[in-house]
């Protein structure tokens, strides 16, 4: 497995990671059908063995299930993983104090994580621009106080990440980005010139580019949340015209989902690649693309141009900056 130094914080995680939001289940409204905690307990601790040390997960993920999982899964070997867990930017409640709302949830965390410290602290959405200041002071307490070792952002918005930047120690950008999502690009590009570390999440497309919903839903339950969503007439044609990134799996001992990781690996700016596993079988054909060979420029131009053309939606809160 390549390991790769997370920007500047003295981190090395493996260039795979293991996705952990499937296995929230349907636990708190998540709805990711055929999940097994046995075996997504199985999956977590079968990811050392490929070499895999980079968990992702977050407190919203099941409710905390997904948390409590990699709890039960981490807790003989703590030091060989890699823990990066995110938190509400915004309390629930309106009004609510902002620095209890993030110690709170950090002790949450803690909790089911069944840690005493968190390797990644993210924040799950872009702040308000006026909270930054208390939030940035309160995530570096956390790290002065051994709980968290460094903090960073999942978001699309660039600028969010300048502003936190002035503002402190922010060094992690969580970004999507994959063969039909370009959007993250700019921020992929600011992490490069800033040093900053990067985690790079969907980049299978929530599941689009494994190529098992070429031809039909059927294997998806009607509850699950990709069957919701692509569940409709753009999608299926999306789907129809994607059906051609097959090509991508001709060159032997190279699967579609390994030729999709490959690209993102090999994007400039890229960390770490946090790809869901829903067991073991998956977990290990993602850890695969660490060796697979790179696509070529005649690949990456024509899976590119298939994927602009499929007209693939972006999440509705991805925003183009």
């Amino acid at each position: 497995m390549e390991y790769r130094d997370l920007g500047k914080t003295g981190i090395r995680v493996s260039c795979i990671g293991l996705g952990c939001y499937p296995i929230s289940g349907m636990a708190g409204g998540t709805n990711w059908s055929g999940i097994n905690d046995n075996e997504s307990i199985k999956t977590i601790k079968h990811a050392q063995t490929l070499g895999i040390n980079l968990l992702d997960t977050a407190e919203g993920y099941g409710d905390g299930h997904s948390e409590r999982i990699i709890g039960k899964s981490i807790r003989e070997n703590r030091t060989e993983y890699v823990i990066a867990t995110k938190l509400a930017a915004k309390p629930k409640v309106p009004g609510k104090n902002l620095e209890s709302h993030i110690k709170k949830s950090c002790e949450g965390s803690l909790a089911r994580l069944k840690t005493d410290y968190i390797d990644i602290y993210q924040l799950h959405s872009e702040p308000n621009y006026g909270d930054m200041p208390i939030i940035v002071d309160t995530l570096q307490v956390l790290v002065d106080e051994g709980k968290i070792r460094v903090f960073g952002i999942s978001t699309y918005e660039t600028e969010v990440i300048q502003a936190l930047i002035k503002l402190g120690n922010l060094s992690i950008a969580q970004i999507g980005y994959s063969l039909l999502n370009p959007v993250g690009l700019k921020g992929l590009n600011f992490a490069l010139e800033n040093k900053l570390g990067t985690l790079i999440r969907v980049p299978l497309a929530q599941g689009a580019l494994t190529g098992k919903y070429f031809k039909s839903l059927e294997e998806l339950s009607n509850v699950d949340r990709r069957y919701q969503r692509f569940n409709t007439p753009r999608i299926s044609a999306s789907l129809k015209k994607l059906e051609e990134l097959t090509f991508l799996s001709e060159t032997p001992g190279r699967t579609l989902v390994q030729a999709a990781l490959r690209f993102v690996l090999d994007t400039p700016g890229v960390t770490s690649v946090i790809a869901g596993a829903k067991d073991r079988t998956q977990l290990e054909e993602n850890a695969g693309a660490a060796y697979v060979r790179s696509l070529t420029e005649a690949e990456k131009q024509k899976a590119l141009k298939i994927g602009k053309e499929a007209n693939w939606p972006l999440p509705p809160y991805t925003k183009w900056t």
